[in-house]
């Protein structure tokens, strides 16, 4: 499957959770999305950088607008782009371990246990950095278990 064929794809079946998705649609669409991911982070450090630079060294000496502004905008352009892609991406994560010959209901193993430990950090008071390594840990290798993941023929889902 191509990378065009992947997206639309990806938007034409947004709210199918039956059925599979080949290996190749499942790794166009995350590693897509993540850079997608990757370029935000960027711009937050580039744009917020440079805000706060100038915010600091411009004419208006403000400390911190530039900086909340500019974070601001971009969290808010973040959960706006989440929020687009949470369902197509939570039926495509089902389509693809139906794929491999799983139920997709594994798919909650991670987002409970990435919870737990939010609610841990929260309520126990842990050092939030390591936690988020821990959740970043647990969802790369779930990422590329199901990237390099073998395709079961003839499974029950197919």
């Amino acid at each position: 499957m191509t990378a065009w064929g992947a997206l639309t794809d990806f938007f034409k079946q947004y709210k199918r959770f039956i059925g599979t998705s080949s290996r190749s649609a499942f790794n166009w669409m995350t590693w897509f999305w993540s850079i997608i991911y990757w370029i935000v982070a960027i711009l937050i450090v580039c744009v917020a950088g440079l805000g706060a630079f100038f915010g600091k060294h411009g004419a208006s000496m403000t400390d911190e607008t530039p900086l909340f502004g500019t974070i601001m905008l971009v969290a808010v352009i973040s959960v706006i782009l989440s929020i687009i892609i949470i369902v197509p991406n939570l039926a495509l994560y089902a389509r693809r371990l139906h794929d491999m010959g799983h139920s997709g209901w594994w798919q909650l193993i991670v987002i409970i246990v990435n919870t737990i430990l939010i609610g841990g950090a929260v309520f126990f008071g842990i050092n939030e950095n390591i936690l988020y390594g821990i959740q970043t840990v647990i969802s790369l290798g779930f990422n590329l278990w199901l990237s390099f993941g073998q395709t079961k023929f003839n499974n029950k889902y197919s």
